[in-house]
């Protein structure tokens, strides 16, 4: 029913706004609007279905709530004068004083000899905001770019269905400064790099589709609402730039509880810690809430600050990969709870089982589709997580048990202890038994290998499973730098003796 409430109020926020654009004209109702060089655009499939809102609040019972909401209705975009989009280029000689540039006017102190990177915001953001001042700096630190922040915050307001119409015209403008220093200043295509965030990652899939041979895209938690599932032409995809790589980090499974999207849209797709739900973030559930109720009140202020931490975690996560503090490797893997789970190996061989690093320094040659992270909180800066896998082998002196284990590895740097579930683990004869450790330090190259077993005592367990057990090896895998190391031991683990240490072998 709340999904229900949240179109239905959409609906006729949008309606009582743009009212006219749902009047027919001589009976039927325009659907195409054309604006010169820019093209023309359209709410006719699969842009829409020109369905008014009258529609979804009647046919509302029809919907499922844990369905895809894609376009029940659409409005045509601005025109490119009421949109005013900006764009301001900072250099490495220039960094603190942005240059206004425009094919109509200077192109400034842009260098057709530079890759040059263009920076797209989403839905009531703007480039004033200090993530993207802090993007800008990264990326100049980083390399000698061209930087371009695009600045469209007069189209990008509520209602949100007017702002997503006016992203088609903010990316044919794009296309046409791109083309035009392509075709008159000697550019390269390879050369560019569009970063957008939200709304402005599907910006940037407007621009791939009118930017022949678009070197790169990357995409910052692509909006969700209007855009997932949709057809390839309305949204960003894959066929948008030679190398497309996307972060999820507010995606859900129904549209209304998560800004972002967990459909893959890119050439490799990253979930950090599952794609939705960052750590120290809000849930969906109160999210959901919070989000009808400042657009109720059109709050943009707390919309931006109560609403976005999630959305808003993919940029700092980009942002931070550029510094190259954190390797940020993503492991492919079906789901994130079986890579939680160990399930999926850390190994990167290039097949079975693809890597690739997430952010500025992903490679368009290693690892394809869905790849699983995990990093810490949002307020904890840099993000780190170290992904480590361990593998117990079990010896065959006895059939099964069951207890608590907990393995400590011994670094060059620190020790740390972790318990295999939180709880019980079942172990049976010649078993292997693999758990996914993340560590929040860098414990350094391990060394050695500690194993505390102590059996679970009840009367189940004394009649069922054995009070000894033998561990024959355990194999450490560290994940980010590919570094695997064999540990062996041939005593047994008891419960007088519960704790063994494992050498290198």
């Amino acid at each position: 029913m709340l999904y229900c409430i949240a179109v239905s109020f959409v609906c006729l926020t949008t309606l009582a706004v743009h009212a006219e654009e749902f009047l027919p004209v001589h009976g039927k109702r325009a659907s195409d609007i054309c604006y010169g060089e820019y093209g023309c655009f359209t709410t006719a499939k699969p842009f829409g279905k020109n369905n008014c809102c009258y529609y979804v609040l009647i046919k509302y019972i029809d919907l499922k709530l844990g369905g895809t909401l894609q376009r029940p209705f659409s409005l045509l975009p601005d025109r490119p004068d009421v949109i005013r989009a900006t764009f301001y280029l900072y250099t490495r000689d220039s960094r603190k004083t942005r240059t206004e540039i425009s094919r109509y006017t200077n192109l400034g102190s842009w260098s057709a000899n530079k890759p040059t990177k263009v920076c797209i915001h989403g839905f009531v953001d703007s480039m004033n905001t200090p993530w993207w001042i802090d993007m800008k700096n990264a990326l100049l630190d980083a390399e000698d770019v061209n930087v371009i922040l695009v600045d469209w915050s007069n189209g990008n307001g509520f209602p949100y269905t007017k702002a997503t119409a006016n992203t088609q015209v903010v990316g044919a403008e794009i296309a046409l400064l791109i083309n035009y220093m392509i075709e008159d200043h000697g550019a390269k295509a390879a050369d560019f790099h569009v970063i957008g965030h939200s709304l402005g990652s599907h910006v940037s899939g407007y621009v791939g589709k009118r930017v022949a041979g678009l070197g790169r895209i990357s995409g910052l938690d692509p909006a969700g609402p209007y855009f997932e599932n949709t057809d390839p032409v309305v949204r960003l995809d894959p066929t948008d730039a030679l190398f497309v790589d996307v972060i999820h980090t507010d995606g859900a499974h129904n549209l209304l509880l998560g800004l972002g999207t967990l459909q893959r849209m890119g050439h490799a797709d990253f979930y950090p810690n599952g794609g939705y739900d960052q750590p120290s973030c809000s849930k969906t559930s109160g999210k959901i809430l919070n989000l009808i109720l400042q657009l109720g009140t059109m709050n943009v202020d707390g919309f931006l600050v109560t609403s976005l931490c999630s959305h808003l975690a993919a940029v700092y996560f980009f942002t931070d990969s550029v510094r190259n503090q954190c390797p940020y490797v993503g492991y492919s893997c079906s789901n994130f709870d079986d890579f939680t789970a160990g399930k999926c190996s850390l190994q990167c061989d290039g097949k079975t089982h693809q890597c690739n690093r997430m952010g500025y320094w992903a490679s368009s040659t290693s690892g394809k589709g869905d790849l699983f992270l995990r990093t810490q909180d949002a307020n904890a800066f840099p993000y780190c997580i170290n992904h480590y896998q361990i593998t117990l082998q079990s010896g065959s002196d006895y059939a099964q048990t069951r207890g608590v284990v907990t393995v400590t590895l011994v670094g060059s740097l620190q020790t740390v202890s972790v318990t295999f579930d939180d709880g019980d683990t079942t172990f049976t004869r010649n078993s292997l038994v693999t758990r996914f450790i993340p560590l929040t330090v860098n414990i350094g190259e391990v060394q050695q290998v500690e194993i505390d077993f102590k059996k679970k005592a009840n009367l189940l367990t004394t009649l069922l499973y054995s009070p000894s057990w033998t561990f024959t090896k355990a194999t450490v895998l560290d994940g980010d730098n590919q570094h695997s190391r064999v540990f062996c031991a041939g005593n047994s683990i008891n419960a007088k003796d519960s704790k063994i240490r494992l050498a290198s072998c």
